[in-house]
């Protein structure tokens, strides 16, 4: 048996995230969040070997002043690995899912469901207009 290892998302599609404005003075403007993507893979391993996913985007990305944009991996489908704590996505690549054995995940509505959260960090650093687009990379490797 050979080696497997695919990585894809059930849609290449946009998202926009956006800032939501109180609903009334002297609050905070929310951020928003979108679980739209699903993660898909296959992975066949030798005994005792694990993989991980990792995410990060572009060293020339950032996102808008006074926000994050920060990733977690939910309903990571079993014997798929171990969905990681929520990261704050950077040019660094971090894990979002570890111990990824011989799997798949399956196609169409299966999948690692990703959720995105745009955050709102510091209201007096939110410049109107400062749009940001980013892209966002995962990479299924060998675990180290």
């Amino acid at each position: 048996v050979l080696e497997v290892v695919l990585i894809d998302l059930n849609s290449t599609a946009t998202i926009t995230l956006t800032t939501t404005a109180p609903v009334a003075g002297g609050m905070d403007p929310t951020g928003d969040t979108d679980n739209s993507k699903l993660l898909q893979y296959t992975s066949l391993v030798g005994a005792g070997t694990t993989r991980n996913i990792t995410a990060n985007w572009e060293a020339t990305d950032q996102a808008p002043a006074g926000t994050s944009l920060l990733l977690e991996a939910t309903s990571v489908p079993a014997g798929c690995g171990t969905a990681g704590a929520q990261i704050t996505l950077s040019d660094t690549a971090q894990s979002i899912i570890t111990n990824i054995g011989s799997c798949r995940t399956g196609t169409g509505a299966n999948g690692a469901e990703l959720l995105y959260t745009f955050n709102i960090d510091t209201v007096s650093s939110l410049v109107v207009g400062d749009n940001q687009t980013v892209t966002v990379t995962f990479t299924l490797t060998d675990a180290s």
